[in-house]
């Protein structure tokens, strides 16, 4: 039997469900620590970026800007490294 209740994902809402990063309802922590997604939210096109924001809002995880392609990516992680290299000098 599919759960349709209030805030959970349907193939016809527009935009994220209202449990949208609501870590108590999508991804409560079980006896063990471990945080546990329902089975009811694995189907939810907003999974992912949902998990992230729980993720980012219990202090597990922080979101960094992805680089546009991999020459930039290149430079990036190379100035990074340059300016850490000058910091520690």
């Amino acid at each position: 039997m599919k759960d349709n209740s209030p805030g959970h994902c349907r193939s016809e809402a527009v935009g994220p469900p209202r449990c949208f990063a609501d870590g108590e309802k999508v991804c409560p922590v079980d006896e063990q620590g471990v945080m546990q997604p329902r089975k009811e939210c694995v189907p939810c096109p907003y999974l992912r970026a949902c998990l992230q924001q729980v993720m980012v809002e219990r202090g597990k995880m922080e979101i960094v800007e992805q680089p546009v392609s991999k020459v930039t990516g290149f430079f990036k992680r190379w100035s990074d490294r340059k300016l850490k290299k000058v910091e520690s000098d």
